[in-house]
């Protein structure tokens, strides 16, 4: 299997708890695509799954910008071709945006560290904790299955062999305190979370085994592995 990977350069870009997971099935090859270089000559038929990445751009209503409109396109010629696809935080706005549903901007940023709601559809190993962090809310395409869902936005769906999966399943805690530094957001904000991943990170239950048990799950429906 070729993958493919969709992200920044320098934020949001480590593959953290995924790659593990990502070098075992990319049998065929790994690589990186970054929103800087722009998309108008990347090849998609050379790749199996598109798994695209966090970004500070935004899809949300009224605040879409050019390369956003230009990853949305891209998204939503992958999903309609029901190709596998797992997007994460921005990726999973892309995806929810590009197969018909909505996505708006809060008041606030939502921050949790937390487990999260499972609808009856998800897999065990959705449940987390994860990280949530977000300003720009999710409301799932019609078509789509709801898998966890907050008060204020859907947090993860799936549709098709599509999965779209709002909190940061990759972040570790080294990665999280780098990717939130690069942003630029004040280090009282996001230090206890820093703080409470590394603590689980050491715990019986670490965040890098949900993340295999959840790829597992993802990769059974999606991959049909």
């Amino acid at each position: 299997m070729r993958v493919l990977v969709v992200s920044h350069r320098g934020i949001a870009h480590e593959l953290g708890h995924l790659q593990p997971w990502l070098q075992s099935v990319a049998s065929g090859g790994l690589r990186r695509a970054y929103r800087e270089d722009g998309f108008s000559g990347l090849d998609l038929d050379a790749a199996d799954l598109l798994v695209v990445l966090g970004s500070p751009g935004s899809v949300a209503t009224g605040h879409r910008t050019a390369p956003a409109l230009a990853e949305l396109a891209l998204v939503r010629s992958w999903a309609l071709a029901d190709r596998p696809y797992l997007g994460i935080c921005f990726g999973a706005q892309v995806l929810a945006c590009a197969l018909g549903g909505n996505v708006r901007r809060m008041p606030g940023t939502y921050r949790a560290l937390a487990p999260v709601p499972l609808e009856a559809e998800a897999p065990s190993a959705l449940a987390g904790p994860w990280l949530t962090w977000h300003e720009d809310a999710i409301t799932r395409p019609a078509g789509a299955t709801v898998l966890a869902r907050a008060d204020h936005a859907d947090l993860a769906f799936r549709q098709g062999r599509a999965w779209g999966l709002q909190p940061h399943i990759e972040v570790s805690a080294a990665s999280l305190e780098r990717m939130l530094s690069t942003l630029g957001v004040p280090e009282d904000q996001f230090r206890p979370y820093v703080e409470e991943m590394a603590l689980q990170e050491r715990g019986d239950d670490p965040p890098a085994a949900r993340v295999d048990r959840l790829l597992a799950a993802f990769a059974e429906e999606a991959l049909g592995r």
